[in-house]
């Protein structure tokens, strides 16, 4: 279904489904949820508060992840709710996908968010009817982006940030 990720790119989602979009989304969330799941003598927190080969912890990019899902969850409602939206640049441009983190969630209540956040925007494409995936709205005064690139982008920025919490945590656990 996703073609091989590139670290600073991702996948190519260029032609995924909407069906596609859903399942991904959810496939990934679990995948997450494996990765932080806690090993026999592993102590999940300690290994997710250390930083990554990138210089971001699991912690951090667990943040980032479900942060930028809640994003592109409320740009896609918005494109297909309202006429003439206009999005946040964090929608299309990562470089605008900075959050601060909140220390006192635990990766377990972070890799919960995440799950509910993909479970909710994957539920939020299942329902689209077909027509309504060429809405669009506009990113601040910059590009048109339609209904469907921003599912593409959230499953393309899971599998991004997927592969990125494997790294930071298995750095972590070779160290």
């Amino acid at each position: 279904m996703l073609a091989t990720v590139d670290a600073m790119t991702g996948p190519d989602v260029s032609r995924l489904s909407p069906a596609d979009a859903s399942t991904a989304l959810r496939s990934l969330a679990r995948r997450i949820a494996s990765l932080c799941a806690a090993g026999i003598d592993d102590d999940v927190e300690e290994l997710a508060a250390r930083l990554g080969p990138e210089g971001e912890s699991a912690h951090d990019l667990l943040v980032d992840a479900t942060s930028t899902l809640m994003l592109l969850g409320r740009a896609l409602a918005q494109v297909l709710v309202h006429d003439d939206s206009v999005l946040h640049p964090a929608v299309t441009d990562p470089s605008h996908r900075r959050w601060d983190p909140p220390t006192h969630l635990s990766v377990a209540d972070l890799v919960e968010l995440l799950s509910d956040e993909a479970t909710t925007v994957a539920d939020q494409i299942d329902a689209v009817p077909t027509f309504d995936w060429d809405r669009t709205g506009r990113v601040a005064d910059r590009e048109d982006v339609s209904a469907i690139d921003i599912a593409r982008e959230a499953v393309r920025t899971m599998s991004v940030d997927r592969t990125a919490v494997e790294r930071a945590l298995s750095s972590a656990r070779a160290q």
